[in-house]
């Protein structure tokens, strides 16, 4: 289920997972200016610029955006296979819609090779979540989420945001353990 609020707020909430941990802790950092290098980054992009800063390889990077929401008739759902997103906007506002893959109508589009899949926004919103500057969201694999979506009355609003690509942080730690086998009795 999906986590909306302040990235404070989501610290305590992420103990089963210590790489969640890791990500919000990163974000943490940045809002505290612990983190100059992403705050120069933040500030100097253009309009459409998109980095990527890897951490711990695939298992944790970040994307670091800069953008202007689109219309919401030109949004679309994703969802990924094993990745939860941490999506924290530094500057500006933005709708994200949110859905719960197992409570979608019908067969749903299959996973591509990147562990994603993609499928139309519905006429009306099943859940709509407002983010403005300093708030975040914690989007699980099931959480299907269109986000960039423009608020209304804000056409040439900038945002700038930083999304947390952090692997498998819906499993436990112990559980990863036990199925790589080096957790057992001695």
């Amino acid at each position: 289920m999906a986590m909306v609020g302040k990235i404070e707020d989501f610290v305590g909430q992420a103990s089963a997972n210590q790489r969640l941990q890791r990500g919000l802790a990163i974000l943490q950092d940045y809002r505290e200016g612990r983190r100059p290098d992403i705050t120069r980054l933040v500030s100097s992009q253009r309009a459409g610029d998109s980095e990527k800063i890897m951490v711990e390889g695939d298992a944790l990077f970040l994307i670091v955006q800069c953008y202007h929401p689109r219309p919401r008739e030109q949004g679309k759902f994703e969802a990924h296979q094993r990745y939860t997103d941490v999506q924290y906007v530094c500057a500006g506002q933005e709708w994200i819609e949110v859905c719960d893959l197992r409570a979608q109508p019908g067969e749903l589009p299959a996973y591509d090779a990147n562990g994603n899949i993609f499928f139309a926004l519905d006429r009306k919103a099943q859940g709509r979540v407002l983010l403005r500057a300093g708030e975040g969201a914690v989007l699980f694999p099931n959480d299907a989420h269109a986000p960039c979506l423009r608020v209304d009355g804000d056409a040439g609003g900038l945002v700038r945001k930083i999304v947390v690509k952090i692997k498998d942080a819906h499993v436990p730690d112990v559980e990863r353990r036990v199925a790589a086998g080096s957790v057992g009795c001695q």
